[in-house]
């Protein structure tokens, strides 16, 4: 059913759906006491892998049913839930390119455009490229050169879907989402950066041309928000220095990243009842929540402690 609801009933389910997302503390319960299940007790997994396969379609049910509640906002929900999707194309080209990643698959129920038996058959990119034609994926296969390409290329398709989801909106519910999706896309190349530099060991002329057609795709829209971003890791970058810190690894920039946006957008959520942050924060914070699920399935896999697994979670402190 579409269209069943209007904006104020909308927000409304969102405003207290917000209410119910986990804090710190229910983190915290969750790393600790490893007999506390973090799915419906009803559902059965035979390893960790299920699990989390469980843990995501738990944690997006109650959103799927929102998701054509309200025409306008339905490109917002579709956009996030490709975020998920590209993960899925980048799992699919990994094992391609014969490299080794759990095979931890997201399902996005009527949304896919990828089925899952994709990664149980022997395929080549060759086999791949019809399923991605005329999708919002198309271009992920335009530079087949790597894998690093090709995943710089899904993060950048995905980012476009999230920054494009705003077509429906009114001028000034676009700009403000705009302003949210750009802060989000400075995030996203900002971390690109770094990975570029420190795991890929790519120079500085090569990051700044590949960038530079990064954020072209958006217009040049994105370039403010991109100095603010880096502004701010700079002064964390500094900050850690004078603390006499060991320098931060990738994994501890990105970290440091994306709690930076999940502070911005929790900040956003509150900003106006009726206006589409609310919603769009809403399906931020929910993002990092099932990522940080993740986290602690990986974590008790592993046997990471506690503190380990807590120090990697994103959330309000």
């Amino acid at each position: 059913m579409r269209n069943y609801a209007d904006e104020a009933n909308l927000h409304a389910r969102i405003y207290a759906m917000k209410s119910r997302l986990l804090s710190l503390p229910d983190y915290v319960s969750l790393a600790r006491n490893t007999d506390e299940v973090i799915y419906s007790t009803a559902a059965d997994a035979s390893d960790e892998m299920a699990q989390g396969e469980i843990v995501f379609r738990e944690q997006i049910a109650h959103i799927l049913p929102l998701s054509e509640a309200v025409g306008i906002y339905t490109p917002l929900f579709l956009a996030f839930f490709r975020q998920f999707e590209a993960l899925n194309l980048k799992l699919i080209l990994a094992k391609t390119f014969g490299l080794q990643s759990l095979e931890q698959w997201y399902d996005i129920g009527p949304y896919a455009i990828l089925e899952r038996r994709l990664l149980q058959e022997t395929t080549d990119l060759q086999n791949i490229r019809p399923f991605l034609t005329g999708t919002y994926l198309a271009s992920a296969l335009e530079d087949v050169s790597s894998y690093e390409q090709m995943e710089i290329n899904v993060d950048l398709c995905a980012a476009r879907s999230l920054y494009d989801a705003s077509a429906l909106f009114s001028r000034e519910a676009k700009r403000d989402f705009q302003k949210l999706m750009g802060r989000r896309i400075a995030v996203t190349s900002t971390i690109l950066s770094v990975r570029l530099k420190k795991t890929y060991h790519w120079d500085d002329e090569k990051i700044h041309a590949y960038l530079a057609r990064f954020h072209d795709a958006f217009g040049g829209k994105i370039w403010p928000q991109v100095k603010v971003v880096e502004e701010a890791l700079d002064r964390h970058l500094a900050q850690e220095k004078t603390g006499g810190t060991q320098e931060p690894s990738v994994v501890d920039i990105e970290h440091y990243l994306e709690q930076y946006y999940y502070n911005f957008v929790s900040s956003m959520f509150h900003r106006d009842y009726f206006s589409i942050c609310c919603v769009a924060a809403y399906l931020w914070l929910l993002f990092y929540q099932i990522r940080n699920l993740f986290k602690i399935i990986e974590g008790r896999r592993f046997s990471f402690s506690p503190e380990l697994i807590i120090s990697r979670i994103v959330c309000n402190t």
